[in-house]
């Protein structure tokens, strides 16, 4: 018997509620056993999600997610695809079976007609649906094979040349930077970045590693992306913006081809264990708190990448 319209409508809205909570307990897990991927040693781009088709790299929560994924199962291989997208490729998919993948999310612009309150005419209106898809790495399908370069023989941006990417962004957006004292902190007012001077690095990851920290945090700025930096330490509202902070880092680093290592950094309050534990509480209380820093990170992390002015040297 066919659906009707409604309980079609009923269907698809339980479908999406019941995915958005898996998608978020499985974060949410990775955040309590500490298991999180951005405060792991990375190298490179080698292992930033992507999709085996179009060879993109997957964006905001749908990263985190597929890292925490992909590692619990003890995948290295991190490309995904559906089964469809898989089988055009020529992979086994047999064996694949429902629930077995890892759910990702992507918004779709809808446009609808609805009646104005007011005036009781038809006005259009503009919203997005979330779309899921269920996505398999390539490990998972048995007729698997490991690409020829691992990540170990994959080539490493040099230290000096993610700090002159870091550099020139500074130099293209203004930014007072200040190179003294013993710590690193971004300040809204003035709109300032201290770092110590390089010589007073332990090493020169932990140069970049706190660098591009602070560099993600001034894109907070109203002139930039604009997120609120006006918070004390140990509330709910630093722990969200140390979450853009960190995980933003990481995208910028790894998409820049460098080391990532979020134990070198050297700002105060960094790798706190407490942090996490207020974000977690405030998740809770947010039904769309993981999609909003998600989310922010990458916008942070993409406004960083299109004004470094050496770019094109990377990519081309």
């Amino acid at each position: 018997m066919a659906w009707s319209k409604t309980e079609k409508k009923e269907y698809m809205k339980k479908k999406a509620a019941t995915n958005k909570v898996a998608w978020y307990e499985n974060l949410k897990a990775g955040m309590e056993s500490n298991n999180v991927p951005w405060r792991k040693q990375w190298k490179g781009g080698a292992t930033m999600p992507m999709n085996v088709v179009s060879k993109k790299h997957y964006k905001g929560g749908n990263i985190v997610s597929l890292w925490f994924w992909g590692m619990g199962n003890g995948f290295t291989d991190l490309r995904f695809g559906t089964r469809n997208q898989l089988k055009k490729l020529g992979m086994s998919i047999e064996g694949l079976k429902n629930g077995e993948g890892c759910l990702i999310k992507f918004f779709k612009q809808s446009t609808y007609i609805t009646k104005d309150k007011r005036t009781e005419e038809d006005v259009t209106r503009t919203g997005y649906i979330t779309n899921w898809w269920e996505v398999f790495c390539v490990e998972q399908c048995k007729d698997y094979e490991a690409p020829k370069t691992s990540p170990e023989t994959m080539i490493v941006t040099s230290q000096s040349d993610m700090m002159k990417h870091f550099n020139g962004y500074i130099e293209t957006q203004g930014i007072d930077l200040k190179r003294q004292g013993s710590t690193a902190f971004y300040r809204i007012s003035g709109d300032l970045i201290q770092l110590p001077k390089t010589e007073d690095f332990d090493t020169s990851l932990a140069e970049v590693a706190t660098s591009m920290h602070e560099a993600i945090h001034s894109t907070g700025h109203p002139k930039r992306c604009e997120r609120n930096l006006k918070n004390k330490f140990g509330s709910p509202e630093y722990a969200f913006e140390e979450l853009v902070a960190e995980l933003g880092s990481l995208i910028l680093t790894l998409s820049l081809g460098g080391e990532f290592n979020p134990y070198e950094l050297q700002e105060e309050h960094a790798n706190s264990q407490a942090y996490l534990k207020h974000w977690l509480k405030a998740c809770d209380e947010q039904n769309n708190a993981l999609d909003k820093a998600f989310s922010q990170a990458q916008a942070a992390a993409d406004f960083v990448l299109a004004n470094c002015s050496i770019l094109e040297e990377v990519i081309a």
